[in-house]
């Protein structure tokens, strides 16, 4: 069964996806993209252009950086910015549990006049929303951390297993890869949902930050960005797993 927390969750993925295509479709754009905070969760990517699909790793790393960034200024959308390459306007948005960041625009030409004021309406809108439907649980949603992760070489491959405290019980989970990021992500999804598919496993810099970016896709097709920091002194591995684990929360239905 679903909780209202998850059931909430599905129902603002499908807003924001909707409202970044309703974005598009007003206006002719190269991004279109919306950055949502809440709980103890980090910040979720959606991206309606380009897709995560269009995109390699790195320039999925470069722009959610930008765009991470950017959350945490306040946007009224009077201004054009520079994003990862595009002249962009950002329109910020809070609630109650939740922030978020809209920005939309063009690689060769900012937005018109016209343009501009229709997208502020439109992503407070969208903004206000999800914010609205964010509080539809008793609290925010959280992500599980793992309890274990541990790693060896077999031969040319790694083999990572992880143990998850999930729904009152330790699940644990194994994999093989030729890496071991790739290996610990993976085993993080036999943990806790079989279904979810791996693109990335990457580890980068964001703000002077390290990082790891996890990108996952579901059934359905969605996908899911989960991140966590690995700087001085903490196990990259382990930030693996917790990345593997926010991008899962986002997409598992049945938690």
């Amino acid at each position: 069964m679903n909780t209202p927390q998850t059931e909430a969750g599905l129902v603002i993925q499908d807003l924001v996806y909707g409202g970044l295509e309703a974005l598009a479709a007003a206006m002719p754009l190269d991004l279109s993209a919306y950055l949502h905070a809440a709980g103890d969760l980090g910040p979720q990517l959606y991206l309606s252009k380009p897709s995560l699909a269009e995109m390699d790793a790195t320039e999925a790393f470069n722009v959610f950086s930008a765009l991470r960034d950017a959350l945490e200024d306040e946007h009224e959308g009077d201004e054009i910015i520079l994003l990862g390459g595009y002249l962009a306007v950002g329109v910020s948005s809070r609630g109650r549990y939740s922030r978020g960041l809209h920005v939309i625009g063009r690689r060769e030409r900012a937005l018109e006049e016209h343009e501009r004021e229709l997208a502020v309406k439109l992503c407070r809108s969208f903004g206000r929303a999800t914010h609205t439907l964010e509080m539809a649980g008793e609290h925010p949603r959280t992500v599980p951390t793992a309890a274990r992760v541990t790693v060896e070489l077999a031969g040319d491959m790694t083999r990572a297993e992880v143990a998850v405290p999930l729904l009152g019980e330790i699940r644990t989970g194994t994999a093989e890869a030729p890496s071991a990021p790739r290996a610990v992500a993976l085993a993080v999804i036999d943990a806790v949902d079989q279904s979810l598919k791996l693109g990335e496993a990457i580890e980068g810099e964001i703000s002077s930050e390290r990082a790891v970016l996890v990108l996952l896709a579901d059934e359905r097709g969605r996908n899911a960005l989960g991140a966590a920091l690995c700087g001085a002194g903490a196990d990259p591995l382990q930030a693996t797993a917790t990345a593997t684990l926010d991008a899962a929360s986002r997409l598992t239905r049945d938690q």
